[in-house]
């Protein structure tokens, strides 16, 4: 009987033929729409079907002899759990999953517990060009899409490089069947981590279960297809990341893994109005062209349009008035979810609850300000040009002082056209 479950880490193809000098065939490449028509199926069921598949899930969990499991319905618990097994360890590795960074690192660092992003530190050397979409290469637009394979596949704990610090790895599948975990792996980091971490916590939230292997490998595979050129937005060296594991010295230990079944909301969320959210895998295409992305300040959260709508939902951000409604994310989605759609619903459910601030109401109504400065003309054109004025504008309005403002008149289009009649 196996002692932990399967972990399987799959990478890029290229890398493995340029090791073996292979090119790759036309032929050979991906059918895109195939690929996205398999996968909102195989979506579609994991969200019709979740409850049945997590308790399935749970009840293969049994068979793994050294890895415990536990269930947190919130960050704070999940954070508790990983404080409590790391002891007097205060080190921790996270990998790029936002379900780690957005919701879990907050609680860690509060716990005490130091946090990097090892997958920075792969990046000493890098020197960044992609600074927003517009940069990006377009690949699927000019034919080129890379393909992704196991590169390997871990079935028991070794003790060779034990080092002593505890790893909380987000998964991108898990198979209900088996208990086997997938990991989308660019970088080495998350392999170094499962072979040298003494403490591994694999975390997994109920859009990760999937029915089987070969559902859980379409859904990591697609993650890397459709999210690649989302990748290359976070490339870059980040000093606040930079910590040398493989500094560490090794350490004489027996290793653990440990599964966290992370909630945090997702329940309530995922029932009923915001059930399509559950259709998400977390790959990120919805960020590739989004045009506040890299111009909001997210303290750190691993961005896209759909973390930003989950991290208002679960209470971690204040709004969702950046959204600025273009609609790429819709069109970049592999499983067409309507996130702008999901954001308005959000907005208006928030303001059924709280009142809409004054400034907000101006700015939602701009025909009274019009209204105003055509009343008060050619006086409001003279203020206008006034700092003070403007100062004043901007906090009780919200139109920013250095804004140009329109020439307003007395006789307005709808009256000069009635004299005209």
């Amino acid at each position: 009987m196996a002692q932990i479950p399967t972990l399987l880490i799959v990478e890029p193809a290229a890398a493995k033929r340029r090791a073996a000098g292979i090119a790759a065939r036309k032929e050979s490449r991906l059918d895109l729409e195939s690929v996205k028509g398999q996968l909102a199926e195989v979506r579609r069921h994991c969200r019709d079907s979740q409850s049945s598949l997590m308790e399935e899930y749970k009840s293969n969990l049994a068979q793994f002899a050294d890895a415990a499991w536990t269930v947190a319905a919130d960050a704070a618990q999940a954070a508790s759990y990983v404080e409590q097994l790391a002891g007097r360890t205060e080190l921790v590795s996270i990998n790029k999953s936002s379900v780690v960074v957005n919701e879990l690192r907050p609680q860690l660092e509060a716990a005490g517990l130091k946090t990097y992003v090892r997958y920075f530190k792969e990046f000493d050397r890098f020197e960044r060009r992609i600074e927003d979409y517009w940069d990006l290469p377009g690949l699927h637009e000019k034919g080129l899409v890379e393909s992704f394979d196991v590169a390997r596949t871990i079935e028991n704990l070794g003790a060779d490089e034990v080092r002593d610090y505890v790893a909380v790895v987000g998964v991108n599948a898990v198979c209900a069947a088996d208990g086997s975990v997938f990991f989308l792996q660019h970088m080495a980091n998350i392999a170094k981590d499962l072979r040298q971490a003494k403490k591994i916590v694999l975390v997994v939230t109920p859009e990760k279960v999937v029915p089987d292997r070969a559902a859980a490998l379409l859904q990591t595979r697609a993650m890397g297809v459709f999210g690649l050129e989302s990748v290359l937005l976070d490339l870059g060296p980040k000093e606040v990341e930079k910590y040398d594991f493989e500094g560490l010295p090794t350490i004489p230990s027996d290793r653990e893994v440990h599964v966290l079944i992370l909630d945090n909301g997702r329940t309530e969320i995922f029932a009923d109005r915001y059930r399509d959210l559950f259709l998400c895998m977390d790959c990120r295409a919805c960020a590739r062209q989004c045009p506040i992305g890299q111009h909001v300040d997210t303290e750190g959260m691993i961005w896209s349009p759909k973390n930003y709508l989950m991290g208002f939902l679960q209470g971690l951000a204040d709004s969702t008035e950046d959204c600025l409604h273009c609609g790429r994310c819709e069109v970049e989605c592999p499983v067409d979810i309507d996130v702008p759609g999901l954001i308005w619903r959000a907005r208006l459910d928030h303001y059924a609850k709280h009142p809409r601030s004054w400034k907000k109401q101006m700015l939602d109504r701009p025909e009274r300000l019009a209204r105003m400065g055509s009343m008060t003309a050619p006086v409001s054109n003279w203020a206008g040009r006034l700092g003070f004025f403007r100062r004043i504008l901007e906090a009780v309005a919200g139109v920013h002082r250095k804004a140009p403002l329109p020439d307003f008149h007395r006789r307005t289009f709808v009256k000069w056209m009635g004299r005209r009649e």
